[in-house]
């Protein structure tokens, strides 16, 4: 995996797409436009509580109606926004953005109404009440309009504009007072449209990063899925090495038709168990085995039929012998036993065991013939400074007593004797 610090970081990452930052950006301003909404039910009833007393109530209370129905439209529209569209794709985003202007605009109008709807008439406390509300909500959302500088800017004009024409037309005296006025609100709306350039480059700024931060996080994500993979394919490639080269042992060390262990393992394993006598002295003997008249299978059942013979007898064997014992082909249709900590006596016994479990193989042969086969077997046990060579011969003198004198019969050949015996 590439860990170069171009692979992790932003620039290398493909350019996000304008439409993925505006749809971010959108979605940003509806979530704002939801909090400012219900947040603007508040301000509406500190207008009604505290001018309850100081006006007719029906009045008072057509505002307030209007204020939350305006609000309520708010709130429903930026809620169906972020609950039904995705938020990597504008969809009818002309259509969006007009309702949100709408919203604005009314909130605006609702707002400036008030210095007319609400209050006495007089230049009062609960006049400039209603201007202090009026300057801090165009303050208040500098931070969920100024996302989009064009709503801001058609909310600043309505609310500022029809403000002035309020004061102008319903308390000429006011302003011919304090024609500071004017200038005050011309001022404070410049202010706030530069401001809402910031909080729109801020707000850009940061919805990149958010994406930026997510497409990292995901490419991250990725690049560990991918590196598990990796780390899971290279398990099981290597378990497959593992059962393959377990295999391609086995086939090294074990014949391919028998199953049996091949001679060179064999005459390892003697030697390394006549080393180990030297050191700890422990009874060891061998058995040689060969079948009797094999080639009289081989000429008239074929060679077939004398596979056969030879993997069904290396199977009796095995099941037959002890599990610490060696079994392995010696060649041709001669095999050899290894058993370890065995005295002669009972080398003997394992070969008659081993003579009686073959002879009750039954095969068949050509023609549906059916027969059965013997084994001759010699035994030897390890003397000390023996080695293996003239261990393996004084079994093989056995064996060739044993097929000497009828075969299908165990003999054993000890050190000094000059007879073979059955034991």
């Amino acid at each position: 995996m590439d860990t170069s610090p171009a692979s992790i970081y932003p620039e290398s990452l493909p350019r996000l797409q304008e439409e993925a930052i505006q749809a971010r950006m959108m979605r940003e301003l509806f979530a704002r436009t939801r909090e400012s909404a219900l947040v603007g039910v508040l301000p509406v009833f500190l207008i009604v509580w505290s001018h309850w007393t100081a006006q007719p109530r029906e009045q008072l209370l057509l505002w307030a109606g209007c204020a939350l129905l305006v609000l309520t439209f708010r709130v429903l529209l930026a809620h169906v926004f972020l609950a039904a569209l995705p938020q990597t794709q504008i969809v009818h985003g002309r259509l969006w953005f007009g309702l949100e202007w709408l919203g604005s605009v009314g909130l605006a109008a609702v707002w400036v109404g008030s210095i007319t709807m609400v209050g006495t008439g007089q230049v009062d406390v609960l006049f400039f009440l209603r201007l202090i509300f009026i300057v801090a909500l165009v303050a208040f959302l500098l931070s969920a309009l100024g996302i989009e500088m064009r709503l801001y800017a058609s909310f600043m004009i309505a609310i500022v504009a029809g403000t002035l024409w309020q004061l102008h037309r319903h308390y000429p005296g006011f302003v011919q007072e304090l024609p500071v006025v004017n200038w005050a609100f011309v001022v404070y709306a410049v202010m706030l449209l530069v401001r809402s350039r910031g909080e729109h480059r801020r707000t850009r700024e940061w919805v990149r990063a958010r994406l930026t931060q997510r497409k990292l996080l995901d490419q991250l994500h990725q690049n560990i899925q991918q590196e598990l993979q990796m780390h899971e394919l290279l398990r099981s490639r290597t378990q497959e090495l593992e059962a393959t080269n377990r295999k391609l042992g086995e086939l090294a060390i074990r014949d391919g038709l028998t199953g049996a262990f091949r001679r060179g393992h064999i005459e390892a394993e003697l030697r390394r168990q006549v080393k180990a006598w030297e050191r700890q002295p422990e009874d060891f003997s061998i058995l040689l085995l060969d079948i009797d008249f094999f080639k009289r299978v081989n000429d008239a059942h074929g060679h077939a039929v004398g596979d056969e013979v030879l993997r069904r007898l290396a199977t009796q064997a095995q099941e037959t012998l002890r599990g610490s014992d060696i079994f392995g082909r010696w060649g041709g249709e001669e095999f050899i036993v290894l058993l370890p900590a065995t005295p002669l006596s009972q080398a003997v016994e394992a070969g008659e065991r081993l003579r009686l479990a073959i002879a009750d193989l039954t095969f068949t042969g050509e023609g549906g013939r059916r027969f059965c086969i013997t084994v001759s077997v010699g035994v030897a046990q390890l003397a000390p400074g023996e080695t293996a060579d003239t261990l393996t011969e004084r079994a093989d003198k056995a064996l060739y007593a044993a097929k000497s004198a009828g075969r299908n019969r165990v003999l054993a050949y000890e050190p000094g004797q000059t007879q073979f015996s059955a034991l």
